[in-house]
């Protein structure tokens, strides 16, 4: 039976021209979610509320069963995280970085992080202002991932990183998460990291939650179906998404049922295709804004 790593209950936070929650959500061990969205939709805020970088306005955010205000310290040394948060000290070059944050985590991994600095190409003497915004997000990878942390929080880490070390940030998260007792919170915009890293995605739009699922279901639900003819009551069935007359054809989130309808109503279906990821996460938005 899997154990909650983190448990999210009614989370808020309200600026002047943008609200965040009430948020809920719960991630269990061994498993990874990706949190998606536009652009301004609050994944940010959403991640520095996690590690109490912002407090919340409402709501409780629980750790292992812990609450991060009671055992901030304790908990922290158990979250790898990768934010923006090294520019303040950007004059620090990037061995007199590893040596700082090291000290605040007694399972940090020296040898594991000399080995991460030279699979990344890092120059370890180059102060951290003067990295790009590639060799930055590489930067705070690595440090994310060198104390053995038991849950990583990473707000789009492979943003402005260039293939080859995106390639390699996806082979290290798939060795981190291999031993099945660790959890991954991922917001990103790179579809091949929810692909291939991913268990459940959570679609995040104006600053709140608008669904949560498993990755697999976009795969054994959705999907566009090519018809013979489009009866009127089609046009408002829960389960079509969108629908398009010239050919006839419906996008639907429950394949099963809609064939099992088509067919009693004596409807023929020509063609089916699959539906990417983002074709789905973009038919979710927009329905949730009609």
């Amino acid at each position: 039976m899997n154990t909650s790593m983190i448990e999210i209950k009614g989370v808020t936070k309200h600026y002047q021209k943008f609200s965040l929650g009430p948020i809920d959500l719960q991630v269990e061990e061994g498993t990874a979610l990706a949190v998606v969205g536009t652009n301004g939709s609050g994944k940010s805020t959403f991640f520095r509320m996690l590690m109490n970088l912002l407090q919340a306005d409402s709501g409780s955010i629980q750790y292992f069963g812990d609450s991060m205000t009671e055992k901030e310290t304790d908990i922290k040394r158990e979250i790898g995280y990768a934010g923006e948060l090294l520019e303040p000290f950007g004059n620090y070059t990037i061995k007199e970085l590893s040596s700082l944050i090291s000290y605040w985590y007694p399972s940090w991994d020296h040898q594991y992080c000399k080995l991460l600095v030279e699979r990344y190409s890092i120059d370890e003497e180059k102060k951290f202002e003067k990295c790009s915004k590639g060799t930055k997000k590489k930067v705070e990878f690595i440090f994310s991932i060198c104390h053995d942390a038991k849950i990583l929080l990473l707000d789009e880490p492979s943003a402005g990183v260039d293939i080859i070390s995106q390639r390699k940030m996806k082979e290290d998260l798939m060795q981190y998460m291999e031993a099945g007792d660790k959890s991954l919170i991922l917001a990103t915009h790179n579809n091949d990291e929810v692909k291939q890293l991913c268990d459940y995605i959570a679609i995040l739009d104006q600053g709140k939650i608008i669904t949560t699922f498993e990755k697999d279901e976009i795969y054994n639900k959705w999907a566009r179906l090519w018809i013979s003819d489009l009866p009127e009551a089609l046009k408002n069935h829960p389960h079509v998404m969108k629908v398009e007359e010239a050919p006839f054809q419906i996008v639907t989130d429950d394949v099963s049922v809609m064939e099992r309808e088509l067919e009693d109503a004596g409807i023929s279906i020509s063609h089916r295709n699959r539906l990417s990821i983002e074709e789905v996460i973009e038919f979710i938005i927009t329905r949730g804004k009609i």
